[in-house]
């Protein structure tokens, strides 16, 4: 009998120490992705999100997907100095990049990010077939020793021409090679604001989607191969997205490539038929049209709010759109707020490398992807409260209004 007892008692203490274990990962949140990161639960495409309340829409100090679907993963950078290095979406990326077998094409206008640099050499090195085209005029293609993780100065330019890496500089004769594009095994496309430099990715507010839709990677493979292989740039290209229009997994998708596409017509449009809300997020907003058309619907009774990176904002759209009592702030990030997205009635995101200027539009070589799903809307609107809650009023010195 007192044996019984005996095993009674210590079934009863295992049970209390399961009870108590499950009370920690669920309350304490102990559970993560086994690296000390809580996992953040993808939205499904196409999802009602109101009933999804278990979604995190906050940016994780280490990066993770705050959306995630069949064909399509978000990232948002999380520039909240010290630089977390090693904790950026460069993690994410170099990941995908070491599982490369065959191909890995490459696009960034800024290019001096060690992780990724070292990554594409290390493919290349293991046989990979990796070409890259750069802006050989920038300068952004070095690091300062300080920020260089060997203390020395890191030319990402002479590590990949060490490892055999296949180059192409733009000469930048017929505009900005603006896109930021990474095509791996013709599978695997990572397009955005975010440059593969140390900025974007630690300090400059950006966000990166990682899509695996063929339509999509193809039609990004045939500008891809347009500027390294035929080198065609800016006002030489003749490539356009091959399909503009498609529905993946339900959700319709725009794609559309400067010069060639007249991609401010689209944008304008676009806001010219926004019904509800506008919001946007702008690293350089000058074109006046566009302006144009978003105080048009403010005066309609469109709800219209945005926020334009600091530097040079008073030159740009700030001041119609300030002088139209249009709400519109300068961001509050010490560095770059670098992000291109407009968000129209919590439903359709516009995002890529595309500057909301006339040189991105008939000049440059950008990209942009519309993409209408409210879950997609979401993520970005998320993002956009999170600029705004640092932003400024404009200074009322920089405001001319006629």
């Amino acid at each position: 009998m007192a044996k019984r007892r005996s095993r009674q008692s210590l079934s009863l203490v295992g049970a209390i120490v399961v009870i108590l274990f499950i009370l920690y990962n669920v309350i304490l949140g102990g559970g993560g992705n086994g690296n000390g990161t809580p996992t953040v639960p993808p939205v499904v495409a196409g999802a009602d999100t109101q009933a999804n309340t278990s979604v995190d829409t906050a940016v994780p100090a280490t990066a993770g997907a705050t959306y995630g679907s069949t064909w399509l993963k978000i990232y948002f950078t999380n520039p909240n100095p010290p630089d977390q290095v090693n904790q950026g979406i460069d993690q994410i990326v170099v990941a995908e990049v070491n599982q490369a077998q065959k191909t890995i094409d490459v696009t960034s206008f800024d290019l001096n990010l060690p992780s990724f640099v070292n990554a594409v050499a290390a493919a290349a090195r293991r046989g990979v077939q990796v070409r890259v085209v750069y802006d050989g005029e920038n300068g952004g293609q070095t690091l300062d020793a300080n920020q260089s993780p060997t203390g020395k100065e890191f030319d990402a330019v002479s590590v990949m021409k060490d490892a055999g890496v296949q180059l192409v500089n733009d000469g930048r004769s017929n505009g900005l090679m603006h896109d930021k594009i990474i095509i791996i095994d013709s599978k695997t496309l990572f397009m955005g604001s975010w440059n593969m430099s140390y900025n974007d990715t630690f300090r400059n507010n950006n966000n990166l989607l990682e899509i695996t839709d063929q339509t999509l990677v193809a039609n990004y493979q045939a500008k891809f191969d347009e500027l390294f292989i035929d080198k065609r740039f800016g006002t030489h290209a003749e490539i356009g997205a091959q399909t503009p229009e498609m529905m993946i997994d339900g959700t319709k998708v725009l794609n559309y490539f400067s010069p060639v596409d007249n991609v401010m017509d689209k944008l304008v449009g676009l806001v010219n038929g926004a019904q509800k809300s506008i919001r946007f997020i702008a690293f350089t907003y000058t074109d006046k049209d566009l302006a144009a058309a978003m105080i048009d619907r403010y005066k309609a009774g469109v709800d219209v709010a945005g926020v334009i990176e600091n530097r040079g904002a008073s030159q740009g759209a700030l001041v119609p759109l300030a002088c139209a009592k249009v709400p519109v702030k300068v961001d509050g990030n010490k560095y770059t707020m670098h992000h291109k997205v407009i968000v129209i009635d919590d439903s359709i995101v516009i995002t890529g490398s595309f500057n909301f200027t006339k040189s991105a539009d008939t000049a440059n070589d950008d990209n942009v992807l519309v993409i209408y799903d409210p879950a997609v809307a979401k993520q970005y609107l998320a993002e956009y409260e999170r600029v705004n809650r640092i932003a400024k009023d404009p200074d009322p010195a920089d405001l001319t209004c006629s």
